[in-house]
């Protein structure tokens, strides 16, 4: 009697496995039916992993009526761990570009430094400009030739508002301070233009962001 319970108990274990739907073979006639089934049996993570797969598959022309769900998704599987590791190697070669940039930004930063102390609008021979104060100082021990960089003024949620190119090319003698007077095109049609123009100064934050430093001995630092 015992043997034959036993015997019952492993007949219905493998037809239960046999009539898992992971175990049918992908069919476009039947797969709505299949997959309505599939979302009870699996969770919602598993489930969507199956459907990028056969998506996936379907356009590499791959022969996904020869497999079945099990096997569709155990390729899903695989595919995403490649992934995963693909994006883990990208997010350290990012931190360390970064990493890089910062501490270049910093390095030229300890040289010379750059601050708007005064933005403005203005009329002339019918074009609108809108006007900056600088104010540059030579941080370094070198007579400065020229500079190259990027100013930004974001809101005080470090949103940008607009990004302007800035070259200074007139000497700036070792740890002295010089002011520059500059100015762009105003359109009014352009949102960025708009709200540089209506935001006052202390409303805003100005990043200087350093390129190139040339020195009068014809060294640079970039």
């Amino acid at each position: 009697m015992k043997k034959t319970l036993t015997l019952t108990l492993i007949i219905i274990m493998l037809l239960l496995s046999c009539s898992s739907p992971l175990k049918k073979k992908f069919n476009e006639q039947t797969a709505k039916e299949d997959i309505e089934e599939l979302k009870t049996k699996i969770d919602s993570s598993q489930m969507e992993l199956l459907a990028i797969t056969m998506m996936r598959l379907k356009l590499q022309d791959e022969a996904i009526e020869e497999m079945t769900y099990s096997e569709i998704l155990e390729k899903g599987k695989v595919w995403k761990e490649e992934q995963e590791k693909i994006e883990a190697e990208q997010r350290v070669l990012a931190a360390k570009a970064l990493k890089l940039e910062n501490e270049r930004i910093k390095r030229l930063s300890e040289s010379v430094l750059v601050s708007c102390f005064s933005k403005g609008f203005t009329k002339y021979d019918y074009e609108d400009y809108i006007t900056y104060k600088f104010i540059i100082h030579n941080k370094s021990d070198k007579n400065i030739r020229a500079i190259k960089g990027s100013v930004t003024f974001t809101n005080l949620f470090d949103e940008t508002i607009k990004s302007l190119n800035l070259v200074y090319d007139q000497s700036i003698g070792a740890g002295l301070e010089v002011t520059y007077n500059a100015q762009t095109d105003y359109n009014q049609f352009t949102d960025s233009d708009k709200a540089l123009r209506n935001k006052d100064l202390k409303d805003m934050k100005v990043i200087w962001k350093p390129e190139k430093i040339i020195f009068d001995d014809g060294t640079t630092l970039e």
